[in-house]
């Protein structure tokens, strides 16, 4: 018996990692600027990384009886780096929700998948808290008060 839900769920996901790869590629042409030293390898490096969660969603959804996904989700375009970064927020937040909502769909035979997918929450939260960063949407608070090492020790 397949779980449906689940290899829904698998294949928006896939479909969001296959947009990764090409958006994030897309992004590391278009970089220009001083930043281009910076971003293009960041961007290439998301894509890679895109590629290798798309591979082992398409293995885990043959796996469960399903058939993966050629259609990526929607590839959004820029040539400014901060709506470039913008756009990465949107899709990791997309990616996010929905490994949460797989892990959600899976039955308790399906432990294994959801340690997977534990794993792939907790790599998308990583990259939503570092995009957030980068937008400045995440900040850090720094006390006024300032702080020497010897009030430390």
């Amino acid at each position: 018996m397949t779980n449906t839900e689940l290899i829904d769920n698998l294949n928006r996901a896939l479909s969001l990692e296959l947009a990764g790869m090409i958006q994030y590629l897309h992004h590391s042409f278009l970089v220009t600027g001083t930043e281009r030293e910076v971003y293009r390898p960041f961007f290439r490096a998301q894509s890679e990384e895109a590629h290798a969660h798309a591979t082992m969603l398409g293995d885990k959804i043959v796996a469960l009886g399903g058939t993966p996904t050629v259609e990526p989700a929607v590839i959004r375009q820029s040539t400014g780096l901060a709506e470039m970064l913008l756009q990465g927020l949107e899709l990791e937040r997309e990616a996010l929700n929905t490994y949460v909502e797989a892990w959600r769909s899976c039955t308790d035979d399906e432990l294994p998948t959801r340690f997977q997918l534990e794993e792939q929450i907790h790599q998308e939260q990583l990259h939503v808290e570092e995009l957030e960063k980068l937008t400045s949407e995440r900040q850090a608070s720094v006390s006024k008060e300032r702080i020497t090492l010897r009030q430390i020790s």
